[in-house]
Order: C-alpha cells, then sequence, then structure tokens
C-alpha cells in the first residue's frame, strides 16, 4: 500500500513540477488558480524544483529520504491550503492540497509510529502555514468612497 500511495504522489508531483518550473514563461497557474501576485516570482520555480526532488526521493531505498519527501509534501501542501484560504478563495479549493496531506501522513504511518506521524505531520502543517504568512500576500480591500 505505501508503495501505491507514494507511485500517486510522485506521479502528481512530476507533472506540477514541469508546470512551477515553467510557470514565469507562461503564467498559467497563478491565472488559473486566481492568484496572480500573490507569491514573490522565485516561488513556483523553486517549488516546481522542490516537486521534482520529492518527487525522485519518494522512490528511494532509504526510509529517511521517503520521509523526508514526506515532511514536505506536509508542509508545502498545508501551505496551498492556507494560500488559498488567504486569498479568499472558496473553501473547497483546499481540499486538493488536503488530500495530499492525508495520503503523506499515511504514507509515514505505515513507516513509523501512528503518534509520530501525526506528530511529525502536525509540525510541517505548522511550518508550510507559518511560510504561508510569510511568502502570500493578502489580496487588497477596496473600500467604497461612498461606504
Amino acid at each position: 500500500m505505501d508503495f501505491a500511495l507514494r507511485v500517486a504522489e510522485s506521479t502528481a508531483f512530476a507533472l506540477h513540477s514541469a508546470l512551477g518550473i515553467t510557470e514565469p514563461c507562461h503564467g498559467t497557474v497563478e491565472s488559473t488558480l486566481g492568484g496572480a501576485g500573490s507569491l514573490p516570482r522565485w516561488f513556483w520555480p523553486t517549488a516546481g524544483l522542490c516537486l521534482g526532488l520529492v518527487s525522485y526521493a519518494n522512490f528511494s531505498g532509504s526510509s529517511q529520504a521517503v520521509l523526508c519527501a514526506q515532511a514536505y509534501i506536509v508542509a508545502f501542501h498545508s501551505g496551498a491550503m492556507f494560500w488559498h484560504w488567504r486569498l479568499q478563495h472558496h473553501p473547497v479549493a483546499a481540499l486538493a492540497p488536503g488530500v495530499f496531506v492525508v495520503l503523506a501522513a499515511i504514507v509515514a504511518g505505515l513507516r513509523v509510529s501512528i503518534f509520530v506521524a501525526l506528530l511529525g505531520t502536525a509540525i510541517c502543517a505548522a511550518f508550510g502555514v507559518i511560510l504561508g504568512l510569510v511568502l502570500v500576500t493578502p489580496p487588497q480591500r477596496h473600500t467604497a468612497l461612498l461606504g
């Protein structure tokens, strides 16, 4: 089961890696998700490179490498959930990255104790939210002149 979950994760991350690395050339990710200008310009290429590395590390024979990949998955996708919330997207929009947080917690739980997996998931999720607070620019509020 562990292997099947990692295949699902890595397939998605390989695709998202290519999109992230090339984002400055086409702007598809930000325009499609409705977050243009909400992240620094360097964010998507950096995230794309990291997702590519995670996609590769997910198939490592080293349990530590796989657990590190799961930690990044939780932090990145918790940050994505925060990004959707901060940009005031529909609450359902946060479910897509949330699926990967759950998958990473399951993979970690299959490799270490449930307590350690849940504790690690919580710590990495908090780290993702903290990075979101630092990196995500909230939308500007326009006040009515005659409000």
